[in-house]
């Protein structure tokens, strides 16, 4: 995905933090489970819906970096916490029919 969204990011910085052994992602979005406990493979979903409900624009371009549209949409259609804003911009972005992502009662 090149959008002109991520231009204003320094994506070499974020590339770098990708390849380093620092959490690549917004602190602030784990704030319930230490960072070294996280494993990018193993907690793939997590992560994802984490990025894509609470995360900003550097997430976003990180985890696309990160995981395949196919890992990412995967987990768009398995998830059960998703609002119906961020329902709205997986099925465009991703190109997901809106009849196969799941939006949590919880967000009303």
């Amino acid at each position: 995905m090149n959008s002109v969204f991520f231009n204003r990011l320094n994506k070499e910085e974020l590339k770098n933090k990708l390849h380093s052994d620092e959490f690549p992602f917004s602190q602030y979005l784990f704030w319930d489970t230490p960072l070294e406990k996280i494993d990018q493979q193993k907690n793939k979903r997590h992560i994802i819906e984490r990025v894509l409900t609470r995360g900003l624009l550097e997430d976003f371009y990180t985890l696309l970096q990160l995981y395949s549209t196919s890992d990412i949409s995967d987990a768009i259609i398995r998830s059960k916490v998703l609002d119906a804003k961020t329902a709205n911009f997986c099925s465009i972005i991703f190109n997901i029919p809106k009849d196969k992502i799941h939006v949590s009662s919880y967000f009303g």
